[in-house]
């Protein structure tokens, strides 16, 4: 895995390269790397859920390439992420704002985040395993601990600081980055909260508009 990057927008070729440096170090902290769909047949399979969940024709769930024509492809390659202690991702936007001069305005209209590993969860050797099955006898500080998903302008009755997910492995959260009237939806910042303990393994499928991408 490699350090994680951001997308800026602005940024089109190297010599802007030190802004997105600078733009890494500040906002996100995680590790990470791509897998791509045809990989494997258990990432194919994945592809595959995500597509039935968004009513998607999951022919269309190929890997995505500029310029976002209509009938492209709309969809990224998987984004695998590791979260060490003291690790996170700070309030952002999956979206970017396309340049005017496109006539199609891409954007990524829907994220799918999966936990690959949850509170209390060790990784050892790669391999997750529960607290209570390390050695049959884990430090409680092993297991993962922090971590959570907040959405901080996400304010409801019950969540006065913002909606907040806590990590479970093999759960899966949805939300959308466009509004039904196609504006960019400024409610769906989010962030990963600093890791207390343990390790945080995560994945992303982001999805672009699928009428015109």
């Amino acid at each position: 895995m490699q350090r994680s990057s951001v997308l800026a927008s602005g940024i089109k070729n190297r010599k802007d390269q030190k802004i997105r440096d600078t733009a890494k170090q500040d906002t996100r902290s995680s590790t990470g790397g791509w897998i791509h769909r045809e990989h494997d047949v258990i990432v194919d399979g994945i592809f595959r859920r995500v597509a039935d969940l968004l009513n998607i024709d999951e022919r269309m769930m190929r890997d995505q390439r500029p310029p976002h024509l209509i009938g492209a492809e709309i969809v990224e390659a998987m984004q695998l992420l590791r979260y060490g202690p003291g690790e996170e991702y700070t309030p952002h936007h999956d979206f970017t704002y396309p340049s005017i001069e496109n006539r199609y305005q891409p954007r990524r209209y829907a994220t799918v985040l999966m936990y690959l590993t949850g509170e209390g969860d060790v990784v050892e050797e790669g391999i997750r395993r529960s607290r209570s099955r390390k050695n049959g006898n884990a430090d409680a500080s092993d297991g993962l601990e922090g971590g959570e998903t907040t959405f901080p302008r996400a304010i409801t009755t019950e969540f006065h600081d913002g909606v907040k997910v806590q990590p479970q492995s093999g759960k899966a959260v949805l939300f959308y980055n466009v509004l039904p009237d196609g504006n960019l939806d400024d409610l769906s910042q989010h962030s990963g909260g600093k890791v207390v303990s343990g390790v945080k393994y995560v994945a992303n499928i982001w999805v672009w508009d699928p009428i015109i991408a």
